[in-house]
């Protein structure tokens, strides 16, 4: 490893510092320029620690040289340190850059491809909010960022991030299956009777229950409204029905009566003079029925000016 020596006494004694300098710079320059393998890594984090130990080397050959005729030989020996700490800080910040870049593109690829695969099995819109739900993009994301902890190599890294991958894919491959087996127990029926149909067969719930509940609702509500129909097409035609005989008894009072009345006007002779006259009766708590019997029997005995009509 590359030493520095500087030993004076007013003037420089020993000193290999133009040989250092040159051999400083042939050094530098072999310094590791590429981060492609778990290889150039290590070698790069070596390359930080001889550039600390380098500098600090210097750094002590120049505290134990003293004043006098060497303020040139040191200025040169900090400024080759100080290249040293220059080329050590740059270099572990860009190993580190360079680890954080590789360990982005092996997640990157490893999360691409759980997404094309999730969207080669999933075929419906239902199945895919679902799996929203029971397998998040982002905790996907996070388990493939803890499978990246306290890995050292490349090698491990890609290892362990794959492994992971395969793990997520065969896990979301069953969960598809289970979500979409789910799913169609519920379109065998009514779908429409399940507008929550992502979250139901998101959940871990037995479906069978949940199915005969809606169902049995259903048939219910059906029959109230069927039952309701039918009431109500009774009660018209019962309406209709006493109209029709309450016009043909009316209709049948008023002949009757026309006949009647010709007769006896006929034969009634009165000295009294002739006024009209309204008679009003009401029938309290009776029948439809019963109102148009006795309103046929006053209407043959009173002619047309009788007439029927429901309280008020």
């Amino acid at each position: 490893m590359l030493e520095l020596i500087l030993k004076t006494e007013s003037k420089v004694l020993t000193t290999n510092l133009k040989n250092f300098e040159e051999q400083a710079n042939q050094y530098l320059a072999t310094l590791t320029s590429t981060f492609e393998t778990d290889d150039d890594f290590a070698k790069a984090k070596e390359e930080v620690k001889e550039l600390k130990e380098i500098e600090d080397k210097i750094r002590n050959a120049i505290k134990q040289t003293q004043n006098g005729e060497i303020a040139e030989l040191i200025a040169t020996a900090e400024s080759i340190a100080e290249r040293f700490r220059q080329e050590r800080l740059e270099r572990d910040k860009l190993v580190k850059a360079k680890e954080t870049e590789i360990k982005k593109q092996i997640a990157d690829k490893a999360i691409e491809k759980i997404a094309e695969t999730r969207n080669k099995l999933v075929k419906l819109s239902d199945i895919s909010l679902a799996l929203e739900i029971t397998m998040p993009k982002h905790s996907i994301a996070k388990r493939i960022e803890e499978a990246q902890k306290n890995k050292r190599t490349i090698d491990s890294l890609t290892k362990a991030v794959n492994a992971e991958e395969a793990s997520i894919i065969s896990e979301m491959s069953a969960e598809i299956g289970r979500l979409t087996e789910r799913l169609d127990q519920i379109n065998a029926k009514s779908a429409y009777l399940f507008p929550d149909a992502v979250k139901l067969i998101a959940a871990q719930d037995d479906l069978a229950p949940i199915i005969q509940q809606r169902i049995a609702e259903e048939e219910q509500r059906e029959a109230e409204i069927k039952a309701k129909a039918e009431q109500e097409a009774k009660a018209k035609a019962e309406a209709e029905k006493i109209q029709a005989e309450s016009k043909a008894i009316a209709d049948e009072m008023d002949t009757k009566q026309a006949v009647e009345n010709s007769q006896n006007f006929a034969k009634t002779e009165t000295t009294e003079p002739l006024e009209d006259f309204v008679i009003t009766v009401r029938l309290n708590q009776s029948t439809q029925s019963n109102a148009v019997i006795i309103a046929r029997e006053l209407k043959a005995k009173l002619g047309d000016c009788v007439s029927l009509n429901k309280a008020k």
